[in-house]
């Protein structure tokens, strides 16, 4: 059957629009919001009808109050070349069909065209979206045999819908691990009644003895929430002082050293007033040197006699002297450099390798490694327990049902011999019917009135062995009680056994994980001892790695620093070394070896060389200007000394050097103090006294284990104490409701005998319902196995190979790999499942095709497949068009370099 032209004379966004000459494999294509959905909405309302109003399909009305409908023109159908018309009427629409030889006809001749098939079916099969492709994983044996029996057989919905009714008869009347219905409630009555009976005669010596063990075990429940409660609180506490532990040491540490060093005094920015006033002093000193110099020079006030020494060299001995004050403070700050590095520099044995940022960061790394191995190793082991308690009480479960449950042999004789017992009763029936009907047979043939007496007998015999085979004992109905309950332990102990295999499970995956734990702790150990060894440590790593690690790094630190400070050391010393050879090099007139008197020589010597080329009038004014300047230069010179002893005495020194080695520890000190300040700020004084307790972390590891074996004590004494009370309440209740022996009695044999009849009416349902079956399973035999082997062949060729079969297995469908792995729907990508839900559609489509030779309706199913998987799923759709008409709606445009222009309706 095709579809050759869509006419649509309104229908959602759609009025007065008709689309003709539709191709076996058309392509429609359009952006969101075209209205492809509508046009395949249309199709589906045409052939099933408008959807009602009480359904949640939309009903696509036009929003104008606008005429409603259209039609479509088919050919190649059963009755040839027809068009179907569904226009605004009834609730689904008023149908006309008009065929090519001019007849019209109505809607009951529309299943005569596309055969026995519903909307539901049709849309389950031939026509789908991206959002029907998604559901693959939910298809079980009962829809592949509904879609096939439902595709494949006239009546077959009646069929379908009686076993439905049968089979919620059943579920109405029992199931085996049912409450709600009626035989479960019934089972559970007769239990009760039968107690009831059994335990009248005990009540009232029992009642007194149970209420005086309900108090007792209620005041033991409030003492163990006591001890739970206390226990949780200790070891949350306990929790918190672990995580602590590494911020205590290190703050105890410190807080020692705190003990035995005192708090050092030093004046603030001591070293640069230091500095200061020695440059002053030094200036002050050189302008004195100056000033006396020159006094003597203008007392002399005669001929010098190194005048030639003094003109040769004059520029030299200029350029010594000028520079000799930043000569002065080169050495001021070379001698500064050599004391920091003297404090600095440590023994290089200690710290024989360099640290770099690559050990900080592989250091914090294993840190943090170890911390969250800690953390996981404690969650890992709290859920072992956990888990390894829970499979005791199944265990403990599985023992009591096990000594109650029988053998699977007598298990099996029984049930054999119960349904030979359901057989008996309709044999008799059988032939007390064949005995009336012979007897009828012969007064039909002789008509005499000895006919006539033996059609009575024979009336009374079929009436005799009728109320006989109705007749069940009472001891049947224990026996099928009996079975009943041991059916119900038996499924009750194969649930259980299936939760033991899960929570076994369970168990090796942690253990599994606990391993991988405790390997990645060693690993983290091999590599803590791997950069021991590069560092050249004799220590091996222990609890105390991270305090070795923090001294072996301030250490290298500070040999790094000396080292830093002799390469800012040699330039300096080069300079000094210059200015001395240029100043040896002069060969001075005089013996003194002294460089600063040297300088002073050179200094009043070129004074005076330079002076005694001025006139002597001048002499005696200098003179005076000179003796004033030198008196202020020595005052000054006394405040800055006052000033330098002022700033020792405050540091409580006697030297320039003891002054800067202060100034070194009093940093140091600094430094490690606003250390101690943060670690009290992160420790609670409550939280240092608690961790005082402790000589070291694994005694607070074995607290912790402690209570957490005293916490579970608790908690399976109270689980235990919680079930003894809720018996015993129920124990007491029922005898606070209970009645007298002879009420009870009589209740216990009613409700056995409402029991009997809801069984005898089950065992009719269940007998009616397997025949119903049987007769569903021959008329669709042989199809399934067909469509999952044409499904595997679909999906083998759609995957390239990568997966060659499709089955049902445990009325689950599943599926194949090449290397003979076995999925499910949802363990597949996105893509691949699709194409598993395509396959399974083309294998259905192959099968009823012979009936049902529809046209395939796609609405851009294909939007997770890649270019390849697109390039499979063109060519079989190509491939198919021969046999069934496809109508591909798309908005991608790259779906269109598969077609030709001439096969692309755009909208």
């Amino acid at each position: 059957m095709r579809i050759t032209s869509i006419d649509i004379v309104g229908y959602g966004k759609w009025s007065d629009a008709h689309f003709n000459n539709i191709a076996d494999f058309q392509v429609i294509f359009g952006e969101n919001e075209a209205g492809k959905s509508t046009i395949m909405a249309f199709i589906h309302s045409i052939l099933f009808g408008f959807p009602t109003r009480q359904q949640s399909i939309p009903r696509m009305e036009p929003k104008n109050g606008g005429p409603y409908g259209g039609r479509l023109t088919l050919e190649d159908t059963r009755l040839g070349n027809v068009i179907i018309e569904r226009l605004k009427g009834k609730a689904t629409g008023d149908v006309r069909i008009y065929y090519g030889d001019g007849q019209i006809a109505g809607e009951e001749s529309l299943s005569e065209i596309i055969g026995e098939i519903d909307r539901n079916t049709f849309e389950a099969i031939f026509s789908f979206d991206i959002h029907g492709l998604q559901n693959i994983h939910q298809w079980k044996k009962k829809e592949f045999e509904k879609y096939l029996l439902a595709t494949g057989t006239t009546g077959s919905d009646a069929l379908l819908k009686t076993a439905e009714t049968l089979q919620k008869k059943l579920d109405a009347l029992f199931k085996p691990s049912g409450r709600n219905p009626v035989i479960n409630q019934q089972l559970k009555k007769v239990k009760e009644s039968q107690q009831a009976f059994q335990e009248a005669k005990k009540q009232n010596t029992k009642y007194e003895l149970l209420l005086a063990e309900k108090e007792a075990e209620i005041a033991r429940q409030t003492e163990l929430q006591v001890e739970k409660t206390t226990i949780r609180v200790e070891l949350d506490t306990i929790n918190t002082l672990q995580d602590l532990w590494p911020i205590y040491q290190e703050w105890k540490a410190l807080e020692e050293k705190t003990l035995h060093t005192s708090e050092t005094t030093f004046p603030p920015d001591g070293i640069i007033r230091l500095e200061h006033l020695q440059l002053k002093e030094k200036e002050w000193q050189n302008q004195l040197i100056q000033l006396e110099e020159r006094q003597k020079n203008l007392i002399n006030k005669n001929n010098f006699e190194h005048s030639a020494f003094f003109a040769e060299n004059e520029t030299e001995i200029s350029y010594l002297v000028e520079t000799y004050g930043a000569y002065s403070e080169r050495q001021v700050q070379l001698n500064n450099l050599k004391q920091e590095i003297n404090y600095y520099q440590t023994d290089a044995t200690l710290v024989p390798k360099k640290w770099t940022k690559e050990l900080d960061k592989k250091i914090l790394r294993i840190k943090t490694i170890e911390q969250s191995n800690n953390q996981q190793q404690h969650d890992v082991q709290l859920e072992l327990k956990l888990t390894q308690e829970t499979a005791e009480k199944l265990q403990k479960k599985i023992d009591q049902i096990e000594t109650n449950m029988w053998e699977n042999k007598k298990f099996q004789h029984e049930k054999e011999k119960l349904n030979q017992q359901e057989k008996t009763p309709i044999t008799k029936l059988a032939v007390s019917i064949g005995v009336f009907m012979a007897a009828l047979l012969v007064l039909i043939i002789f008509q005499s009135i000895w006919s006539i007496a033996f059609v009575l007998i024979a009336g009374l015999i079929s009436v005799f062995i009728f109320l006989t085979s109705n007749k069940t004992t009472p001891a049947n109905n224990q026996q099928i009680l009996t079975f009943l309950e041991q059916q119900k332990s038996r499924q009750e102990w194969q649930q259980l056994l299936s939760e033991m295999d899960i929570i076994a499970s369970q168990i090796a995956h942690l253990e599994e994980r606990q391993d991988r734990l405790n390997k990645a702790q060693y690993e983290c150990t091999l590599e803590l001892r791997g950069i021991f060894s590069d560092l050249a440590m004799k220590e091996q790593p222990d609890e105390n790695w991270e305090t070795v690690i923090q001294n072996y790094k301030e250490n290298s630190e500070k040999n790094q620093l000396a080292t830093e400070l002799k390469i800012k050391l040699a330039p300096i010393e080069e300079k000094q070394e210059t200015y001395k050879s240029r100043l040896n090099n002069l060969d001075l007139p005089t013996e003194n070896n002294d460089l600063e008197e040297n300088i002073s020589f050179l200094r009043q010597g070129l004074l005076f060389y330079r002076n005694n080329l001025t006139e002597n009038a001048k002499l005696a004014e200098k003179m005076e200007q000179v003796t004033m300047q030198l008196e202020l230069v020595k005052q000054d010179l006394l405040l800055v000394e006052k000033e330098k002893r002022d700033l020792l005495e405050q540091a409580k020194v006697n030297n320039e050097e003891a002054f800067r080695l202060a100034a070194l520890r009093v940093k140091e000190e600094q430094k490690w103090r606003e250390r101690l300040v943060l670690l009290e700020a992160q420790l609670e004084p409550e939280k240092r006294t608690a961790l005082k307790q402790f000589q070291n972390q694994a005694i607070i590891k074995e607290k912790e284990l402690q209570l957490e074996e005293a916490l579970r004590k608790t908690e399976l004494e109270q689980e235990k104490l919680h079930a003894s009370l809720a018996a015993k309440n129920h124990e007491i209740r029922n005898l606070e409701e209970g009645g007298t022996f002879a009420v009870l009695m009589q209740e216990f044999y009613s409700q056995k005998s409402k029991l009997q009849q809801l069984v005898e009416e089950w065992t009719e349902t269940k007998l009616a319902l397997e025949i119903l079956q049987k007769a569903m399973q021959s008329l669709q035999e042989g199809k399934l196995p067909k469509t999952l082997r044409l499904a595997s062949e679909y999906f083998s060729h759609l995957t390239n190979g990568n997966y060659n079969k499709v089955y049902l297995q445990d009325n689950r469908l599943q599926v194949e790999s090449k290397e003979v792995v076995i999925f499910f729907p949802e363990e597949l990508s996105q893509a691949t499942k699709e194409q598993l839900y395509l396959a399974i559609r083309f294998a259905l489509i192959d099968v009823i095709h012979k009936d049902f030779p529809l046209p395939i309706i796609i609405d851009d199913g294909f939007v997770h497949f890649d270019s390849s998987r697109m390039l499979q799923m063109m060519e079989l759709l190509q491939q198919r068009k021969s046999t069934n008409q496809v109508i591909f709606f798309t908005c991608h445009q790259e779906t269109r370099k598969y077609f030709s222009s001439e096969d692309i309706r755009m909208l």
